[in-house]
C-alpha cells in the first residue's frame, strides 16, 4: 500500500505539473482563446499582458515543483502544492464576484491539487519517520 501511494504521489504530481506547463504555454501562444476558456476573455493589450502574468505564475509553480520533485524534496513540494491549491479558490471567487461562472477546470484543479498535496504530505511524513 505504501509503495502504491508513493507512486501515485509522484505520478499525479508529474501530471499536474505537466498540465500547468501545457496550459500556460498554450495561453502564451493564443492568450485570447485561452483566456476565454479560463472564463474571462481578453481582447485588449492590457488584458493580454495581465493574462500572461497569470500564466507566468503558473509556470513558476510548475518549474519550482519540478525542481522539488527531481530533487526529492517532498516537504517543499507538499508546501508548494498546498499553497497552490488556494489559487483555484481565489480565481473562482474573483470570477463569481464579477458575475462570471467559473469554468469546470477550476474545481477540477482544486481537487487535483488537494489530493496531490495530501499524498505528498503523506510521502514527506513517511520519509521522515
Amino acid at each position: 500500500m505504501k509503495r502504491a501511494l508513493d507512486i501515485a504521489a509522484i505520478v499525479l504530481t508529474s501530471l499536474l505539473l505537466l498540465g500547468f506547463v501545457a496550459l500556460s504555454l498554450r495561453g502564451f501562444f493564443d492568450p485570447q482563446a485561452a483566456s476565454a476558456r479560463f472564463g474571462a476573455p481578453v481582447s485588449d493589450a492590457p488584458g493580454v499582458l495581465f493574462y500572461r502574468v497569470y500564466l507566468s505564475r503558473n509556470l513558476v509553480i510548475a518549474v519550482s515543483g519540478a525542481i522539488f520533485l527531481l530533487s526529492r524534496q517532498w516537504t517543499a513540494l507538499a508546501v508548494l502544492l498546498t499553497a497552490a491549491a488556494v489559487l483555484p479558490l481565489f480565481d473562482m471567487s474573483v470570477l463569481l464576484l464579477n458575475g462570471v461562472t467559473p469554468p469546470a477546470v477550476h474545481p477540477v484543479a482544486l481537487a487535483l491539487l488537494g489530493i496531490t498535496a495530501a499524498l505528498l504530505w503523506w510521502r514527506a511524513r513517511s520519509v521522515r519517520v
